[in-house]
């Protein structure tokens, strides 16, 4: 069986020990935690949480730690092809025996405590503890863990992380969070820990004035980003993002930084994670640094270059070039209007610089539990015909039914397609070489689309 294959047989194994759905609380999971040795508590890490840039901040905080020297471990979600993707210690993704092995632990604690067997953990649950499991056993210095959808009751928060970033917050899993802005924020900032500095990645006065508040209230340090410093002589290219860190005073900082991640909100995201670093570098001194993550005091203006450089984090505007005379692909895991309109943005800019001469075509797909109402103007503002896909998940929203929505709310729909592939094919057809494809709307989505054209690719390879 192939690698991939075992990974598939592993997350069905996991789901056998596991309940279906999400089932907010943290008794299942904290219980979990306890009954395989509280890793949680062996580990120095630092939670990121919010609704969009998450995984680009986390990846891009790792990156330039492990470029400090120090030993890392990064654990995002969800992932796109295999589940491997969502651990990564050293930099490096960890074999099937090791998660199987931990797997096995979880396993046994959930089937012989009567509580866990009544009231079984999630899926992510389950996840998490396997993964913090995995990463208490490597010795890494910091462990940076990106939380699911929530903050209060994610499982992420029960890590008990040295510190909290949360990124900006947009309207997204309204079922259980809240159907405000300030109720789905409440959540996130409700994982601020007592005593464990606080970052917010936003500049919206009401809700930088709740996460003020509710930092006072528990007694942690907290720091709104905006404020520290941020990006400007902002240039998107299909190859990256180049940009000044300057800091809040207006003094400037490094100038021409690169990351590879594409788009503009991507030297936000960038400016963002260098100025936790930063100031989790000074806060408490030397003695707290050595308390907590020991190699900080080693970040410098050379290992931020070099950390950003290095950052990968697929799915995220993410270019795909192809053979000649086929048009360059783009995909990014956007699927809320926060996200679009982030994505909306760098596509412009890559028109009005030149790095494309437009864009070509859209191949959209979007779970069946998402208000598309929020992005329609988004993907009307892009300008490009729509072929409406449906990723092979029992989530996503039928394509023919999507196609139809799009339609009535006035989008230029060009074909509806049950594979993502098919979808794809004809949305190149359409295009000249010159143009882009862009595929959104659902990292379910990006993930076939990387599966399908990995699976093309051996097949041109057999032959």
């Amino acid at each position: 069986m192939s690698e991939l294959g075992d990974f598939e047989r592993l997350s069905d194994d996991i789901q056998q020990y596991s309940s279906l759905g999400i089932h907010p609380g943290l008794e299942r999971v904290s219980r979990l935690f306890l009954r395989v040795g509280s890793p949680e508590r062996k580990i120095r890490s630092i939670q990121v949480l919010g609704t969009n840039g998450k995984g680009s901040t986390a990846s891009t905080m790792e990156s330039i730690c492990a470029a400090a020297g120090m030993r890392t471990a990064l654990y995002t979600s969800p992932h796109l092809i295999s589940l491997q993707e969502r651990l990564r210690v050293r930099g490096k993704c960890l074999p099937i025996e090791s998660w199987r092995r931990a797997s096995d632990v979880v396993a046994r604690a959930v089937e012989s405590d009567e509580k866990l067997e009544a009231s079984r953990p999630t899926f992510f649950e389950s996840l998490t503890v396997i993964c913090v499991l995995l990463i208490s056993e490597s010795d890494v210095d910091i462990a940076i863990i990106e939380a699911g959808m929530g903050g209060r009751f994610d499982a992420t928060s029960v890590c008990g992380a040295s510190a909290a970033v949360i990124t900006p917050i947009g309207m997204d899993h309204t079922e259980y969070l809240g159907d405000t802005l300030e109720a789905i924020a409440s959540e996130k900032f409700a994982a601020v820990r007592p005593g464990a500095p606080a970052f917010y990645a936003a500049d919206d006065e009401r809700l930088t004035e709740l996460f003020s508040f509710t930092c006072e209230k528990v007694g942690a340090p907290c720091f709104a980003l905006a404020s520290v410093a941020f990006p400007r002589n902002v240039h998107c290219s299909l190859d990256g993002t180049t940009f000044d860190y300057v800091c809040g005073a207006g003094r400037l900082g490094i100038r021409g930084l690169r990351t590879p991640l594409a788009g503009v909100h991507q030297a936000r995201n960038a400016s963002d994670a260098i100025s936790v670093l930063l100031l989790l570098k000074e806060f408490g001194g030397q003695a707290a640094q050595e308390k907590n993550f020991p190699g900080l005091e080693r970040i410098g203006e050379r290992e931020i270059r070099a950390g950003l450089i290095s950052v990968d984090w697929p799915g995220r505007m993410e270019l795909i070039r192809r053979g000649e005379g086929l048009s360059p692909l783009i995909l990014d895991g956007a699927h809320n209007e926060h996200g679009f309109r982030a994505l909306v943005d760098s596509l412009r800019s890559l028109v009005e610089d030149g790095a494309v001469k437009s864009i070509g075509a859209i191949v959209f797909a979007v779970m069946r539990d998402k208000d598309i109402s929020r992005i329609v103007e988004c993907l009307k503002s892009i300008g490009a015909p729509i072929f409406c896909a449906q990723p092979p998940t029992e989530r996503a929203s039928p394509a023919g039914a999507l196609a139809s929505l799009l339609r009535d709310a006035g989008c230029d729909v060009a074909g509806a397609y049950v594979d993502p592939m098919e979808a794809l094919d004809a949305a190149t057809a359409s295009s000249g070489s010159d143009e882009l494809v862009v595929c959104c709307g659902s990292l379910f989505l990006v993930g076939a689309i990387k599966q399908g054209m990995l699976r093309d690719n051996t097949r041109l390879a057999e032959k």
